[in-house]
């Protein structure tokens, strides 16, 4: 699986290419959604599903969390299962 791909959980409503994955600011860290083809951004996956206000570049240098960090923050639930076979 490529980078920012691990989380998938749903496709991108703004390019329709992309996906939105669950990832984490460094710095902080601070959890968001984000396209990793247009680069959108939503603060929370509710955010995302209702099609919220989305910003681009607010967030700095980010990475993947790992499954704990997913479980622990409850964001396991928004994952989309069939994008990841």
């Amino acid at each position: 699986m490529d980078y920012f791909e691990k989380y998938p959980i749903g496709n991108c409503c703004v390019c329709s290419q992309g996906w939105v994955v669950i990832v984490k600011e460094i710095s902080i860290p601070k959890y968001f959604v984000y396209c990793n083809e247009c680069e959108t951004e939503w603060a929370h996956p509710e955010d995302f599903i209702l099609r919220q206000k989305s910003s681009r570049f607010k967030y700095e240098d980010f990475s993947e969390p790992n499954d704990k960090e997913v479980i622990d923050i409850g964001w396991y639930k928004y994952i989309d299962q069939t994008m990841l076979q």
